[in-house]
C-alpha cells in the first residue's frame, strides 16, 4: 500500500517536471551553458600565489621592509649567463651566524672588534693532524 502511493506520488511530480521541462527547451538548454561561462569567466581573474611569505606575513611587516631595503642596497647579481658555481671556488665551508643574548647592536664596536678577532683566528687556522670534530664547540676550543 505505501509502496503504491510512494510510486503513484513520485511519478505524478516526475512527469509534471518533465512537463516542464519539455515545455521551456530554451531556457533548460542554455542555462547550463551561461552558469558554465559565468563561473568559467571568474578564473580569468584566479592567480595561484606561490610565495608563502606573502600569505602568512603581515603586508607592512618590519621583516617585508628590511628585506626591501637591503635588496634595494646591496643587489645580487641575477645573470641567467652566470652560475652559482661560479662565485666560490672549489674547497670545504664552513658558516658562522653571530647573535646577541642581550638583543644588544651587533654593529657597535665592541662587538665588531670580536667578530674581526674570531674571523682573523678563523681564517688562519690550518688543521695539521686532520682532526674531525664532532661539533663546532669543539672547534671553536681548539682555536
Amino acid at each position: 500500500m505505501l509502496r503504491q502511493v510512494l510510486h503513484r506520488g513520485l511519478r505524478t511530480c516526475f512527469s509534471r517536471l518533465g512537463h516542464f521541462i519539455a515545455s521551456h527547451p530554451v531556457f533548460f538548454a542554455s542555462a547550463p551553458v551561461l552558469i558554465s561561462i559565468l563561473l568559467g569567466a571568474s578564473f580569468s581573474r584566479y592567480q595561484v600565489e606561490e610565495s608563502v611569505e606573502h600569505l602568512l606575513a603581515p603586508q607592512h611587516s618590519l621583516a617585508k621592509i628590511e628585506r626591501n631595503l637591503v635588496n634595494s642596497l646591496f643587489p645580487v647579481n641575477r645573470s641567467k649567463h652566470r652560475l652559482y658555481s661560479d662565485l666560490q671556488t672549489p674547497g670545504r665551508y664552513g658558516r658562522v651566524i653571530v647573535t646577541s643574548f642581550q638583543k644588544a647592536n651587533m654593529l657597535d664596536q665592541h662587538h665588531t672588534d670580536l667578530i674581526l678577532k674570531y674571523y682573523r683566528k678563523i681564517s688562519v687556522f690550518e688543521n695539521p693532524a686532520d682532526l674531525v670534530w664532532r661539533s663546532f664547540l669543539e672547534f671553536a676550543q681548539v682555536i
